[in-house]
């Protein structure tokens, strides 16, 4: 069947570009999660440790983990409220900024890359194809939970 081949497809190169960011995270001994953690400090610099954990779908107990490995390889500190000093806000540091800066650019030279040889024309059709598979894949996923 011609749409399991396409979908095979989909999944290797889900699969491919997963292992070249935790390739390019191995460099720095962590996870993608905790990428991700580092990530949302610095977009939200406001949230609390409890709202980044509900936003990552962490734990409280994984999010204390988490934020103690990032603390401790110097990615993120714990700087007191100052409005309430019994509270710390969590920070991304230099190294913290650092880290995501050469991730982001990294990936971004990797999207780039993946698109060799196409042109413009071919890259929007490719675009639309692909916003309509998810279009579909959310009207599966809708129907699953409808009939849960």
């Amino acid at each position: 069947m011609f749409e399991t081949d396409v979908a095979m497809q989909l999944k290797e190169t889900h699969t491919r570009l997963a292992q070249l960011m935790q390739q390019k995270i191995n460099k720095y001994n962590l996870r993608i999660g905790l990428l991700h953690l580092a990530m949302l400090v610095k977009k939200y610099p406001d949230k609390s440790q409890k709202d980044l954990a509900k936003e990552m779908r962490f734990t409280e107990g994984a999010m204390s983990h988490s934020v103690k490995r990032l603390i401790q390889e110097n990615i993120l500190e714990q700087i007191p409220l100052q409005t309430d000093m019994r509270y710390n806000r969590l920070v991304v540091t230099k190294k913290g900024e650092n880290f995501i800066k050469d991730y982001e650019s990294y990936i971004l030279k990797v999207y780039k890359d993946i698109f060799i040889g196409f042109k413009d024309d071919e890259l929007n059709e490719l675009d639309k194809y692909l916003k309509r598979i998810n279009s579909n894949l959310e009207k599966i996923s809708n129907e699953e939970i409808e009939n849960i």
